[in-house]
């Protein structure tokens, strides 16, 4: 996902004044890499007004689909106390399984607890936001072949609103599937809004601020030791 939002910064900065290196930072999130099953464009909201920014997010978003590995399909395996093969029972059940996929990592591993999601849940990024917890759940699939190596330690993470959001921050860093291994590194987040009725998790509301160029940088650049 890291690699596809970067892959369209590449593909978008050079023609794109929105993504000039004097704007001050830009949002991008791992949602970008996809595998949709079928044309998902007309249900997708557009988040960005630029159609070149549009059209490499759906780009990226097919080519994750045509070259990306899949490594999960959104089954987890049940803790001791908790049984990840069925949606939770109550509100302090889903935080803490939210707990638990940030602990694998989900957004890199793709070890995602599929059942803590609404079916139609709103995955948003700041190009588009799409309805669909398979579509996301495929998203995640297909990170494997990109990503060689990982590391993902958490900075901050808040439950809100009595336990109706959850407000995380992450420091990532991965390494890329190019042969000269580039390392990249940088703070990344999700908001989660959880539905205090159902217990399931309706938003997830992604994003990372980087200097547009510098995160270009990041992939040109050797790793260091």
């Amino acid at each position: 996902m890291f690699f596809a939002s970067l892959l369209l910064c590449i593909l978008v900065l050079p023609y794109s004044n929105s993504f000039a290196p004097t704007q001050s930072r830009i949002a991008l999130t791992s949602s970008a890499l996809s595998s949709s099953k079928g044309n998902n464009n007309d249900q997708d909201q557009n988040n960005s007004k630029n159609p070149l920014e549009l059209a490499s997010w759906y780009a990226v978003e097919a080519f994750g689909k045509a070259f990306g590995k899949r490594k999960s399909d959104g089954t987890t395996s049940s803790s001791s106390d908790i049984d990840l093969n069925k949606a939770p029972s109550s509100l302090d059940e889903t935080l803490k399984r939210i707990q638990l996929d940030n602990d694998r990592s989900y957004f890199l591993s793709g070890d995602v607890d599929r059942y803590i999601y609404d079916e139609q849940c709103t995955f948003a990024d700041p190009f588009v936001s799409f309805d669909g917890r398979d579509r996301f759940i495929d998203n995640l699939a297909n990170l494997g072949s990109f990503i060689t190596n990982y590391d993902a330690k958490m900075i901050n993470y808040n439950v809100e609103k009595n336990g109706e959001e959850v407000v995380t921050k992450v420091m990532v860093k991965l390494e890329l599937n190019l042969p000269w291994k580039p390392v990249l590194a940088w703070p990344w987040g999700v908001t989660y809004f959880i539905n205090p009725e159902t217990f399931l998790v309706t938003s997830h509301i992604e994003s990372w601020d980087i200097e547009a160029w510098e995160g270009v940088k990041q992939i040109f650049r050797s790793p260091t030791v």
